[in-house]
């Protein structure tokens, strides 16, 4: 064969490999089919860009996991995809399913209400993933529970305290109160129902071991704290002392702070343990499995004092005194953890 004829040979060849991969990528990215019904794909909360590229090619959405993920880098996508359940309707590419992902238009979505949580707070969570109003799901919860058709052991005032911390899918045009109807069913299925003869055999009704289990849950930062804590409640309720617990001076004015300071320990509420005795009037956050057990299961001690770590856990004392050699204590760990930290800033 003489030179021309390899020269067109060759190029026939490179045009045709360059047809036959223009097609296959154009292939790839195109709809799996152009008519029939939508397909429903489930992202989970917390999927990486592999995981959805495995979920969408396993129902049929795309023809590539491959040519999803270099896209979805390529787009600018793969770190801003939503979890939920979605309705792919045909004729959609891998770009446009990429839009959707992204852009959360889904008909369920997956959210977390994290152990710990108020009511204030899973209310903006949920307004800010578009599946409530905060202002209406808090007047919705802050109503008496028969409102909502609820027949369970919780508080005749509002539900802070009874909505179960746990992962969920609530459909997208759900009201506000199918959510929370959801929430307190979850919470009668994995508090009350598996401990039912523990609270019927507590010396306190369920509507006061909720509120002690929610200052554990606020209180606690290392498992085996809780039941510990729970003891120093116990025993400090039978003394009549004041509570003393911070997490209730928070949630009285009705913030966050790293630190609470005395002026904070005067705020006037009847959540202000350290100037009200006894139990505030209602739960302060809603408490997870392992805080309500603790309330229910108080350690066995005659513990009256904690004071946390640097590390967040708790020294333990019976006495003032021992505790004031706690506090001196904790000082100096926090002394020696800051030199240390100087000592290593470069």
């Amino acid at each position: 064969m003489n030179p021309w004829a390899q020269r067109a040979m060759m190029t026939l060849v490179t045009l045709g490999l360059v047809v036959f991969v223009f097609w296959y990528s154009n292939h790839l990215l195109s709809p799996t089919r152009r008519t029939g019904e939508p397909i429903r794909v489930d992202i989970r909360l917390g999927s990486s860009a592999s995981e959805i590229a495995r979920a969408l090619k396993s129902a049929g959405a795309i023809h590539s996991e491959l040519a999803f993920k270099l896209m979805a880098r390529l787009y600018g996508g793969a770190e801003d995809m939503k979890a939920g359940e979605y309705l792919i309707p045909p004729n959609r590419g891998v770009l446009e399913i990429i839009d959707q992902l992204v852009a959360g238009n889904a008909e369920a979505q997956w959210v977390l209400i994290p152990e710990g949580y108020t009511l204030s707070r899973i209310a903006s969570l949920l307004d800010e993933q578009r599946l409530a109003r905060a202002n209406e799901f808090l007047r919705a919860a802050r109503r008496s529970p028969t409102t909502l058709g609820v027949d369970l052991p919780v508080s005749p005032s509002g539900l802070e305290g009874y909505l179960m911390p746990d992962t969920y899918k609530f459909p997208r045009k759900a009201s506000e109160q199918v959510l929370l109807k959801e929430m307190l069913r979850n919470w009668h299925d994995k508090i009350y129902q598996p401990n039912r003869e523990l609270f019927a055999a507590s010396t306190l009704p369920a509507e006061k071991i909720i509120v002690i289990a929610s200052m554990i849950e606020r209180e606690a930062r290392v498992p085996e704290d809780r039941p510990l804590i729970s003891s120093v409640i116990r025993n400090r309720l039978q003394k009549k002392m004041p509570l003393q617990i911070d997490a209730t001076v928070l949630y009285a004015l009705g913030r966050h702070k790293a630190k609470v300071t005395y002026k904070d320990l005067k705020v006037k509420s009847p959540y202000n343990t350290y100037i009200q005795r006894g139990l505030p009037p209602g739960p302060i956050c809603n408490p997870g499995q392992d805080a309500v057990l603790a309330a229910l299961k108080p350690a066995k001690t005659d513990y009256l004092y904690y004071v946390a770590r640097p590390d967040g856990s708790h020294i333990f004392t019976r006495s003032h005194q021992e505790h004031l050699q706690a506090i001196a204590k904790v000082k100096q760990m926090k002394t020696a953890d800051a030199g240390l930290t100087e000592a290593k800033s470069p």
